[in-house]
Protein backbone atom coordinates (compact mmCIF):
# COMPACT_ATOMS: atom_id res chain seq x y z
CA UNK A 1 0.00 0.00 0.00
CA UNK A 2 3.04 2.39 0.49
CA UNK A 3 4.48 1.90 -2.42
CA UNK A 4 1.01 2.59 -4.46
CA UNK A 5 0.73 5.26 -2.27
CA UNK A 6 4.15 7.07 -2.44
CA UNK A 7 4.11 6.09 -6.55
CA UNK A 8 0.75 7.47 -7.47
CA UNK A 9 2.04 10.76 -5.58
CA UNK A 10 5.27 10.56 -8.09
CA UNK A 11 2.88 10.25 -11.67
CA UNK A 12 0.31 12.35 -10.40
CA UNK A 13 -2.73 9.88 -10.89
CA UNK A 14 -5.45 9.25 -8.62
CA UNK A 15 -4.97 6.05 -8.11
CA UNK A 16 -1.96 3.13 -8.49
CA UNK A 17 -2.36 -0.36 -8.30
CA UNK A 18 0.39 -2.75 -7.91
CA UNK A 19 0.85 -5.97 -9.50
CA UNK A 20 2.97 -8.50 -10.79
CA UNK A 21 3.77 -7.35 -14.26
CA UNK A 22 2.78 -4.57 -16.69
CA UNK A 23 1.43 -6.94 -19.15
CA UNK A 24 -1.20 -7.62 -16.34
CA UNK A 25 -2.02 -3.88 -16.08
CA UNK A 26 -2.41 -3.41 -19.35
CA UNK A 27 -4.85 -6.88 -19.50
CA UNK A 28 -6.87 -5.73 -16.66
CA UNK A 29 -7.06 -2.02 -17.94
CA UNK A 30 -8.75 -3.34 -21.07
CA UNK A 31 -10.86 -5.72 -18.98
CA UNK A 32 -12.29 -2.69 -16.87
CA UNK A 33 -12.70 -0.62 -20.15
CA UNK A 34 -15.11 -3.64 -21.34
CA UNK A 35 -12.51 -4.30 -24.08
CA UNK A 36 -14.05 -8.07 -25.23
CA UNK A 37 -14.93 -10.35 -27.89
CA UNK A 38 -15.31 -8.23 -31.64
CA UNK A 39 -13.30 -5.14 -30.73
CA UNK A 40 -10.41 -3.65 -32.06
CA UNK A 41 -7.76 -2.05 -30.29
CA UNK A 42 -5.20 0.45 -32.46
CA UNK A 43 -1.52 -0.15 -30.85
CA UNK A 44 2.10 0.29 -32.73
CA UNK A 45 3.54 -1.64 -35.56
CA UNK A 46 6.98 -1.42 -33.15
CA UNK A 47 6.58 -3.36 -29.87
CA UNK A 48 6.39 -5.63 -27.49
CA UNK A 49 4.71 -9.06 -28.09
CA UNK A 50 2.98 -8.53 -24.76
CA UNK A 51 0.72 -5.13 -26.16
CA UNK A 52 -1.04 -7.25 -28.66
CA UNK A 53 -1.07 -10.30 -26.50
CA UNK A 54 -3.17 -8.50 -23.65
CA UNK A 55 -5.54 -7.65 -26.87
CA UNK A 56 -6.11 -10.97 -28.22
CA UNK A 57 -6.89 -12.20 -24.47
CA UNK A 58 -9.62 -10.18 -24.28
CA UNK A 59 -10.69 -11.81 -27.54
CA UNK A 60 -10.76 -8.24 -29.41
CA UNK A 61 -8.32 -7.53 -32.52
CA UNK A 62 -5.28 -5.59 -32.24
CA UNK A 63 -5.09 -3.33 -35.39
CA UNK A 64 -1.42 -1.97 -36.05
CA UNK A 65 -0.79 1.49 -37.22
CA UNK A 66 2.29 3.08 -38.38
CA UNK A 67 5.20 4.36 -36.67
CA UNK A 68 7.03 8.29 -37.00
CA UNK A 69 10.32 7.04 -38.83
CA UNK A 70 12.05 9.20 -36.59
CA UNK A 71 11.05 8.11 -33.31
CA UNK A 72 9.94 5.08 -34.26
CA UNK A 73 7.10 5.94 -31.75
CA UNK A 74 2.86 5.49 -33.07
CA UNK A 75 1.98 8.12 -35.99
CA UNK A 76 -0.99 9.90 -34.86
CA UNK A 77 -2.09 10.24 -37.95
CA UNK A 78 -2.05 6.51 -38.87
CA UNK A 79 -3.77 5.88 -35.88
CA UNK A 80 -7.04 7.97 -37.81
CA UNK A 81 -7.13 5.67 -41.00
CA UNK A 82 -7.36 2.72 -38.92
CA UNK A 83 -10.17 4.11 -36.84
CA UNK A 84 -13.32 1.34 -37.82
CA UNK A 85 -16.99 1.36 -36.10
CA UNK A 86 -14.95 -1.60 -33.96
CA UNK A 87 -12.86 0.14 -32.62
CA UNK A 88 -12.67 0.71 -28.91
CA UNK A 89 -9.57 1.88 -27.64
CA UNK A 90 -6.19 3.05 -28.81
CA UNK A 91 -2.91 1.72 -27.06
CA UNK A 92 0.35 3.92 -27.45
CA UNK A 93 3.69 2.58 -26.50
CA UNK A 94 6.17 5.21 -24.93
CA UNK A 95 8.90 3.51 -27.01
CA UNK A 96 12.46 3.57 -25.39
CA UNK A 97 11.14 6.13 -22.72
CA UNK A 98 10.32 9.02 -25.40
CA UNK A 99 6.33 10.31 -24.66
CA UNK A 100 3.83 9.74 -28.35
CA UNK A 101 2.39 12.80 -29.25
CA UNK A 102 -0.03 12.70 -26.92
CA UNK A 103 -1.71 16.05 -28.16
CA UNK A 104 -2.77 14.43 -31.00
CA UNK A 105 -4.02 11.17 -29.35
CA UNK A 106 -6.16 12.71 -26.92
CA UNK A 107 -7.85 14.76 -29.86
CA UNK A 108 -8.38 11.61 -31.84
CA UNK A 109 -9.63 9.81 -28.72
CA UNK A 110 -12.36 12.54 -27.91
CA UNK A 111 -13.36 13.00 -31.01
CA UNK A 112 -14.07 9.32 -31.58
CA UNK A 113 -15.27 8.65 -28.25
CA UNK A 114 -11.98 6.25 -27.32
CA UNK A 115 -10.20 4.95 -24.39
CA UNK A 116 -6.22 5.63 -24.06
CA UNK A 117 -5.27 2.71 -22.16
CA UNK A 118 -1.09 3.22 -22.63
CA UNK A 119 1.61 0.73 -22.45
CA UNK A 120 4.31 2.73 -20.56
CA UNK A 121 6.78 0.08 -19.51
CA UNK A 122 9.90 2.17 -20.87
CA UNK A 123 8.95 5.09 -19.69
CA UNK A 124 8.80 5.96 -15.46
CA UNK A 125 10.00 9.39 -15.41
CA UNK A 126 9.50 10.83 -18.49
CA UNK A 127 7.35 14.10 -19.16
CA UNK A 128 4.85 15.51 -21.81
CA UNK A 129 4.60 19.07 -21.57
CA UNK A 130 5.50 19.20 -18.43
CA UNK A 131 2.94 16.61 -17.67
CA UNK A 132 4.10 13.07 -16.41
CA UNK A 133 3.48 10.08 -18.08
CA UNK A 134 0.81 8.05 -16.15
CA UNK A 135 -1.26 11.62 -15.55
CA UNK A 136 -2.96 11.90 -19.37
CA UNK A 137 -4.37 8.60 -20.65
CA UNK A 138 -7.27 6.93 -19.03
CA UNK A 139 -5.21 3.75 -17.51
CA UNK A 140 -1.47 3.66 -17.76
CA UNK A 141 1.09 0.67 -16.97
CA UNK A 142 4.73 0.60 -15.92
CA UNK A 143 7.28 -2.25 -15.73
CA UNK A 144 9.63 -2.62 -12.82
CA UNK A 145 11.34 -5.88 -15.28
CA UNK A 146 15.20 -6.10 -14.64
CA UNK A 147 15.94 -4.07 -17.94
CA UNK A 148 13.79 -1.27 -16.38
CA UNK A 149 14.26 1.78 -14.79
CA UNK A 150 13.40 0.89 -11.44
CA UNK A 151 12.86 -3.12 -10.56
CA UNK A 152 11.39 -5.44 -8.61
CA UNK A 153 13.03 -8.28 -10.11
CA UNK A 154 9.77 -8.72 -12.11
CA UNK A 155 5.81 -6.46 -11.45
CA UNK A 156 3.91 -3.85 -12.57
CA UNK A 157 2.01 -1.18 -11.88
CA UNK A 158 -1.23 0.18 -13.46
CA UNK A 159 -2.36 3.83 -12.86
CA UNK A 160 -5.50 5.71 -13.01
CA UNK A 161 -7.65 8.73 -12.52
CA UNK A 162 -11.10 6.09 -12.61
CA UNK A 163 -12.00 5.31 -8.52
CA UNK A 164 -14.60 2.64 -10.27
CA UNK A 165 -11.89 0.77 -12.58
CA UNK A 166 -9.03 1.12 -9.82
CA UNK A 167 -11.31 -0.95 -7.02
CA UNK A 168 -12.28 -3.43 -9.92
CA UNK A 169 -8.55 -3.80 -10.75
CA UNK A 170 -7.67 -4.67 -7.24
CA UNK A 171 -10.43 -7.18 -6.70
CA UNK A 172 -9.43 -8.79 -10.37
CA UNK A 173 -5.93 -8.82 -9.08
CA UNK A 174 -6.84 -11.26 -6.49
CA UNK A 175 -9.21 -14.07 -7.55
CA UNK A 176 -12.22 -11.75 -7.98
CA UNK A 177 -12.45 -11.74 -4.04
CA UNK A 178 -13.86 -8.80 -2.64
CA UNK A 179 -11.20 -8.16 0.36
CA UNK A 180 -7.88 -9.32 0.09
CA UNK A 181 -6.03 -10.94 2.97
CA UNK A 182 -5.32 -7.73 4.70
CA UNK A 183 -8.65 -6.94 4.55
CA UNK A 184 -10.14 -10.40 5.97
CA UNK A 185 -7.28 -10.12 8.70
CA UNK A 186 -7.93 -6.12 9.88
CA UNK A 187 -11.93 -6.66 10.41
CA UNK A 188 -14.05 -8.59 12.35
CA UNK A 189 -15.98 -10.43 9.77
CA UNK A 190 -13.53 -13.07 8.22
CA UNK A 191 -15.81 -13.40 5.28
CA UNK A 192 -15.68 -12.42 1.41
CA UNK A 193 -17.46 -13.11 -2.07
CA UNK A 194 -15.42 -14.05 -5.02
CA UNK A 195 -17.72 -11.02 -7.15
CA UNK A 196 -15.03 -11.72 -10.52
CA UNK A 197 -13.57 -14.48 -11.89
CA UNK A 198 -10.50 -12.57 -10.98
CA UNK A 199 -6.29 -13.03 -11.81
CA UNK A 200 -3.41 -14.01 -9.22
CA UNK A 201 -1.87 -10.77 -10.72
CA UNK A 202 -0.74 -9.43 -7.30
CA UNK A 203 2.72 -7.87 -6.55
CA UNK A 204 4.05 -9.97 -3.50
CA UNK A 205 4.68 -7.55 -0.34
CA UNK A 206 8.78 -8.30 -0.21
CA UNK A 207 8.88 -6.82 -4.19
CA UNK A 208 7.08 -3.94 -2.57
CA UNK A 209 10.25 -2.77 -0.54
CA UNK A 210 12.68 -3.57 -3.92
CA UNK A 211 10.38 -0.78 -5.47
CA UNK A 212 9.88 1.74 -2.54
CA UNK A 213 13.58 1.93 -2.08
CA UNK A 214 14.34 2.17 -5.89
CA UNK A 215 11.28 5.21 -6.63
CA UNK A 216 13.51 7.27 -4.26
CA UNK A 217 16.28 6.80 -6.35
CA UNK A 218 15.11 7.19 -9.71
CA UNK A 219 15.94 10.62 -10.66
CA UNK A 220 19.49 9.87 -10.13
CA UNK A 221 19.40 6.99 -12.13
CA UNK A 222 17.40 9.14 -15.10
CA UNK A 223 20.63 11.05 -14.35
CA UNK A 224 23.24 8.82 -14.91
CA UNK A 225 21.32 7.17 -17.87
CA UNK A 226 21.40 10.96 -19.67
CA UNK A 227 25.35 11.08 -18.75
CA UNK A 228 25.82 8.27 -20.87
CA UNK A 229 23.19 8.64 -23.54
CA UNK A 230 25.08 12.06 -24.35
CA UNK A 231 28.41 10.25 -24.70
CA UNK A 232 26.97 7.83 -26.80
CA UNK A 233 25.18 10.89 -28.94
CA UNK A 234 28.98 12.07 -28.43
CA UNK A 235 30.27 9.13 -30.11
CA UNK A 236 27.65 8.02 -33.24
CA UNK A 237 26.89 11.29 -34.72
CA UNK A 238 29.37 11.52 -37.71
CA UNK A 239 28.91 7.74 -38.08
CA UNK A 240 27.30 7.81 -41.50
CA UNK A 241 26.12 3.91 -40.86
CA UNK A 242 23.89 4.67 -37.61
CA UNK A 243 21.03 6.65 -37.57
CA UNK A 244 19.93 7.91 -33.77
CA UNK A 245 16.11 8.12 -32.70
CA UNK A 246 14.86 11.99 -32.88
CA UNK A 247 13.55 13.84 -30.18
CA UNK A 248 10.52 15.68 -30.20
CA UNK A 249 9.84 18.73 -28.60
CA UNK A 250 8.49 19.59 -24.85
CA UNK A 251 9.40 15.70 -23.51
CA UNK A 252 11.19 14.60 -20.90
CA UNK A 253 12.84 10.84 -22.05
CA UNK A 254 13.14 8.22 -19.50
CA UNK A 255 16.04 7.11 -21.33
CA UNK A 256 14.83 3.69 -20.54
CA UNK A 257 16.95 2.27 -23.83
CA UNK A 258 19.39 3.82 -26.27
CA UNK A 259 18.49 2.58 -29.77
CA UNK A 260 19.90 3.04 -32.90
CA UNK A 261 19.00 2.17 -36.62
CA UNK A 262 21.59 0.89 -39.36
CA UNK A 263 21.59 2.30 -42.39
CA UNK A 264 21.90 -1.31 -44.10
CA UNK A 265 22.51 0.35 -47.53
CA UNK A 266 25.73 2.02 -46.87
CA UNK A 267 27.01 -1.67 -44.96
CA UNK A 268 28.21 -4.79 -46.66
CA UNK A 269 26.55 -6.74 -43.43
CA UNK A 270 22.76 -7.60 -42.17
CA UNK A 271 21.44 -6.81 -38.98
CA UNK A 272 22.31 -9.84 -37.22
CA UNK A 273 25.91 -10.32 -38.55
CA UNK A 274 26.50 -6.55 -37.43
CA UNK A 275 24.97 -8.06 -33.43
CA UNK A 276 27.68 -11.03 -33.63
CA UNK A 277 30.24 -8.65 -34.44
CA UNK A 278 29.36 -6.34 -31.77
CA UNK A 279 29.16 -9.53 -28.86
CA UNK A 280 32.63 -10.45 -30.54
CA UNK A 281 34.03 -7.23 -29.03
CA UNK A 282 31.93 -8.34 -25.72
CA UNK A 283 29.37 -5.50 -26.47
CA UNK A 284 25.58 -7.67 -26.49
CA UNK A 285 22.97 -5.25 -28.28
CA UNK A 286 18.63 -6.43 -28.81
CA UNK A 287 16.91 -6.17 -30.83
CA UNK A 288 13.60 -4.15 -29.86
Amino acid sequence: HEFEERFKEYVGAKNAVALNSCTAGMELSLLVAGVGQGDEVITTAITFAATANVIVHRGAKPVFADVDKDTLNIDPGDIESRITPKTRAIMPVHYTGQPCRMDAILDIAERHNLFIIEDAAHALGAEYKGQKIGSIGDATSFSFHVHKNIITAEGGMVVTDNDEWAEKIRILKAHGMSKDAWGRASESRMHYDVVFPGYKFNMPDIQAVMGLIQLGKLESYMETRRKYRRIYDEAFKQIPQIRLLQRIDDIRHSENMYVMMLELERLKIDRDEFIRCMKAENISPGVH
